[in-house]
C-alpha cells in the first residue's frame, strides 16, 4: 500500500505538473492539422481583403489527406447543430499551409494567392465560431467526436479552454502562435495548441498568410557533382531563389558567400512546389550551400545553410586533359587530399615551360583549369603538377 507521505508526493507531482502546463512551459506543439488564421471582415468598408477566409495548419512530419473533412461555422451566439460547412479536398502538405477563401464582397484587395478550396461562408468579423471536421456532415456542438480544432472568437459563447481568441479587424487577421509558442506568423509555423483560443491566438497587425514555407532543403552528392533539392509547402509573391555556396572555412579563415545560380520561384501558390540546382564546386572539399528567397518587392530571407563534402578526395591524382586532342582550349583536372603549395605548368618537347597555370597554396580538394592554346604551334606538349612531394606529368596534344 502507498504511504501517506508517498501520496502527497504524488498529488504534489500533480499539482506541478497543471503548473506548467497552465504556464506553458512544457511544450505544446500540436500533432494535427489546426486552424492557423481567421479573417472574417472580407468586403467590409475599410478591409484589408476582399474575401474572408481561414488557413489551415499540419504541424506533422507527412502530408494529411482532407478529402473527407470541412471548415464549420457557427455565429457567435447561436446554439445546437452549426448553420454552414465548406467542404474541403485534397492534401495538406507536411508542415505546410492550406487556404479555404470564404464570403467575397466589394472592398479590400483580392487575395494575393489561389486558395485550395472556395465557399461561401459569411464569417463574422469579430464575433464567430470555427470548426475543423474530420467529417462532412454538420456537427451539434464542439464536443462532437469529428471536431479535430475549435476556435471561439470575439463573444463567441463557446470555445477552447479559458475564454476566446481576440477578435479580429478589418485590417488585422487572428493567428495562431508558431511552434514555439512565440506570436510570430508563418515563420516557424502556426502549431501551439494548448487547447486555450485565449492563450494561443494573438492579434495579427501585418497579416501575412501563407509565406514561403521552405519544408525541406537537402544537398547529394554523386562523383563530383552536388545536387540540392528543396521544397516549399506555399509561396506568397515568391520572386525566386539565388542559390549561394561557400567553401566550408578552416581555422582562421573566412570565406565568402558567392551566388552560383538562379531558381525562378512560383509567384503566388498554396501547394508544394519542388525545385533544384545542380553544382560542380571547385577548389575545396567541403563546401555549404544556402537559398535566398527574393520576393517582388525586393525583401530577401536567407534558409539554413547545408553542407556538401566531395567525396575520392584522399590522394593526390592528376587527371588527364579533357578534350584530347584539343584546339584550343583543355580543362585539366586534379586532387590534393591536404593543403600545399600547388604549381601546374606547360612543356613543350624539348622542356621549354610555356604556361604557368597554378602557382599557390591551395587547401584540401578537387580542381580544375582551364589551358588556352591558342598562342602555340600544334603539337604535343606536357603538364606537370607539382604538389608537396607530389609530381605528375601527362602529355597532351594541341590540334589546329
Amino acid at each position: 500500500m502507498r504511504t501517506e507521505n508517498s501520496m502527497r508526493k504524488i498529488h504534489l507531482f500533480f499539482l506541478i505538473f497543471l503548473f506548467l502546463i497552465s504556464r506553458q512551459i512544457i511544450p505544446q506543439k500540436a500533432d494535427h492539422v489546426v486552424i492557423a488564421e481567421i479573417y472574417g471582415a472580407g468586403g467590409n468598408t475599410g478591409a484589408r481583403y476582399k474575401s474572408d477566409y481561414v488557413v489551415l495548419y499540419n504541424p506533422k512530419g507527412s502530408d494529411e489527406n482532407l478529402s473527407t473533412w470541412s471548415i464549420q461555422y457557427q455565429s457567435a451566439g447561436a446554439t445546437g447543430s452549426f448553420s454552414s460547412k465548406t467542404n474541403l479536398t485534397g492534401t495538406i502538405a507536411a508542415n505546410g499551409y492550406y487556404l479555404i477563401q470564404e464570403y467575397t464582397g466589394i472592398n479590400g484587395a483580392n487575395l494575393p494567392y489561389t486558395p485550395n478550396v472556395t465557399g461561401t461562408i459569411s464569417l463574422s468579423a469579430t464575433d464567430g465560431k470555427v470548426a475543423l471536421v474530420k467529417s462532412q456532415s454538420l456537427i451539434t456542438d464542439g464536443l462532437d467526436v469529428n471536431v479535430v480544432d475549435y476556435v471561439g472568437y470575439g463573444n463567441a459563447n463557446d470555445y477552447e479552454g479559458s475564454g476566446t481568441a481576440v477578435s479580429p479587424t478589418a485590417v488585422k487577421s487572428i493567428c495562431r502562435k508558431d511552434n514555439s509558442g512565440l506570436a510570430t506568423y508563418g515563420i516557424n509555423g502556426s502549431g501551439w495548441d494548448t487547447d486555450n483560443n485565449k492563450s494561443d491566438f494573438f492579434l495579427n497587425s501585418a497579416p501575412a498568410p501563407l509565406p514561403v514555407e521552405l519544408s525541406f532543403f537537402e544537398s547529394t552528392i554523386t562523383g563530383n557533382k552536388v545536387r540540392l533539392n528543396w521544397r516549399t509547402a506555399t509561396e506568397v509573391n515568391n520572386y525566386g531563389f539565388e542559390i549561394e555556396r561557400t567553401i566550408a572555412s578552416e581555422q582562421g579563415e573566412t570565406e565568402e558567400w558567392k551566388r552560383i545560380g538562379f531558381a525562378a520561384g512560383s509567384g503566388n501558390s498554396n501547394s508544394p512546389k519542388e525545385y533544384s540546382f545542380t553544382d560542380m564546386p571547385n577548389g575545396g572539399k567541403e563546401f555549404m550551400y544556402r537559398l535566398k528567397q527574393i520576393d517582388f518587392t525586393g525583401k530577401t530571407e536567407y534558409s539554413n545553410a547545408v553542407k556538401a563534402t566531395l567525396a575520392g578526395i584522399a590522394d593526390f591524382k592528376l587527371d588527364q586533359n579533357y578534350p584530347n586532342p584539343f584546339n584550343p582550349v583543355s580543362k585539366i583536372g586534379y586532387i590534393i587530399p591536404e593543403r600545399a603549395f600547388v604549381r601546374l605548368k606547360v612543356y613543350d618537347l624539348l622542356g621549354r615551360e610555356v604556361a604557368e597555370l597554378v602557382n599557390e597554396n591551395q587547401r584540401a580538394g578537387k580542381y580544375e583549369v582551364a589551358f588556352n592554346g591558342s598562342s602555340l604551334s600544334s603539337g604535343t606538349y606536357f603538364y606537370k603538377l607539382e604538389a608537396g612531394r607530389f609530381a605528375e606529368v601527362k602529355k597532351f596534344v594541341l590540334v589546329k
